[in-house]
């Protein structure tokens, strides 16, 4: 009976470690050969920081071609601008002569219409002075004939061009960005093992950046306890350099997922940790218990929930 009256606490076990309240895994976005390593493991950095430089020499002289060719085309465009503008003015002034010598010629014709009438001036001048008149007609119409958006489509063309240059040179220096590897996030950095030289692909993690205001405790609950674990539970943990200290905080949030690690299976949990008096490092793995109730004693000798 007695052992149906006692309560004990029910606890889960699980294991993990300390880490930040931000986290990052720095990877290649790109594939490259190591050119320089300008962090290294252990270092703080800001946000943007440049970690490491891949090889870009290739990228590097395809865009220096690139806005070689833009510079080009915008002194092409420039020089065309400048001929047109000046075209289109010769044209205007041409107009203007043009209507000037037709209002000439107008003006002569009607004198000379008039002195013929009166007989102080033989015929055949009024014939050439109304040749005059049409050739001037001939010439001004000529003249406004011209189709100026010849000089606009053209324009069209260079500036299409360029633009299309741009945008070269836009996707180079993009693909010359990706052989800069930089920090997502302010933090501490954890760098793995690799060298100048090496090839290094997307998969490969190069570093992890450790962040933020506060530390947090990562811990993997077991599959088979998974729905026992809620948010707002407790939980002591000790920690491998303080074997003699318990730790204590909250779960906060939970992974809703079930992870995978070889033949074990597993739900994060992110809880609270305060380090208090003591410096814990990041990775400082974690034994833990995290409390779910309270039962009877032979319930608890017997495993029953």
């Amino acid at each position: 009976m007695a052992g149906f009256t006692i309560e004990v606490d029910r606890y889960v076990v699980a294991a993990g470690y300390v880490t930040s309240e931000l986290y990052a895994e720095v990877r290649p976005s790109d594939t490259g050969v190591v050119a320089k390593i300008h962090v290294e493991s252990g270092e703080y950095v800001e946000e943007g920081a440049l970690l490491v430089q891949l090889d870009n020499s290739e990228q590097a002289a395809a865009f220096e071609e690139a806005k070689s060719r833009v510079n080009q085309t915008e002194a092409e465009l420039a020089r065309r601008r400048a001929e047109i503008a000046e075209k289109k003015r010769a044209l205007r002034e041409d107009i203007k002569v043009a209507t000037l010598r037709l209002q000439n010629a107008a003006t002569k014709l009607t004198r000379t219409q008039e002195l013929v009438k009166k007989g102080l001036v033989a015929g055949n001048k009024l014939d050439d002075d109304g040749l005059a008149q049409a050739l001037a007609q001939a010439e001004l119409t000529s003249l406004m004939s011209r189709d100026e958006s010849i000089f606009d489509k053209e324009l069209d063309v260079l500036e299409q061009e360029l633009e299309a240059r741009g945008d070269a040179v836009t996707r180079i220096e993009s693909k010359l960005r990706g052989k800069e590897i930089r920090a997502p996030i302010s933090g501490q950095v954890l760098g793995y093992e690799f060298v100048i030289g090496e090839l290094v692909r997307p998969d490969n993690v190069l570093y992890e950046i450790f962040g933020g205001a506060r530390q947090i405790l990562r811990l993997k609950i077991a599959e088979r306890h998974a729905g026992r674990i809620a948010v707002g539970q407790d939980y002591s943990a000790k920690l491998a350099p303080f074997d003699h200290v318990y730790f204590a905080g909250k779960i906060e949030s939970l992974r809703n997922i079930i992870q995978g690690e070889g033949q074990k299976t597993f739900r994060v949990a992110y809880c609270s940790f305060d380090p208090g008096e003591y410096v814990v490092m990041p990775q400082t793995s974690a034994d833990a218990r995290i409390y779910y109730g309270r039962s009877c004693f032979w319930k608890f000798l017997f495993g029953i929930d």
